[in-house]
């Protein structure tokens, strides 16, 4: 057992070596100068605010529907488009063009970007007009899904 002086010294030598701002726990004397140790807190998780404790199950709705069209024109009797994913940067998921009013649609391996993933020129038979034919672009890997709205093509310049 420690002496009533060589106690203190201890705790003092010890508070010295914590690093500041610390807080340690330190052992007190009661009234018979034994030393007892403080009690440790226990510790207790609470959730952080707007945040659900539970899992949130897998879905099969779209990552957030924005996929933006990035170019869309008829050249040579075929739509053409070409559309991104943004804030999603990966590789080895694919892209389809689709054409609801004929069934019409290609898929394509996108491609990596920076903070972004690229649809590059994704190409179909345009059978109706170009003001007529409209169209959507869905992404999908193996963490991201994501769906384009309904989107007609841009008028020509």
């Amino acid at each position: 057992m420690l002496s009533g002086a060589a106690l203190a010294g201890l705790l003092l030598l010890s508070a010295c070596a914590t690093p500041g701002g610390s807080a340690v726990p330190t052992p007190s004397l009661d009234a018979s100068g034994s030393a007892s140790a403080p009690a440790s807190p226990t510790p207790t998780l609470e959730p952080s605010p707007g945040v659900s404790p539970e899992a949130t199950p897998p879905t099969d709705e779209p990552f957030n529907g924005q996929i933006l069209i990035v170019t869309s024109e008829v050249r040579d009797g075929r739509l053409e488009v070409t559309a991104m994913v943004p804030q999603v940067a990966e590789s080895g998921g694919l892209c389809t063009l689709t054409v609801p009013s004929t069934g019409a649609s290609v898929t394509t391996q996108a491609s990596e970007g920076k903070e972004v993933t690229y649809c590059g020129v994704m190409s179909v038979e345009a059978v109706e007009p170009a003001e007529d034919l409209a169209f959507t672009v869905s992404y999908e890997s193996s963490t991201t899904r994501a769906e384009s709205s309904l989107t007609t093509v841009e008028p020509a310049a």
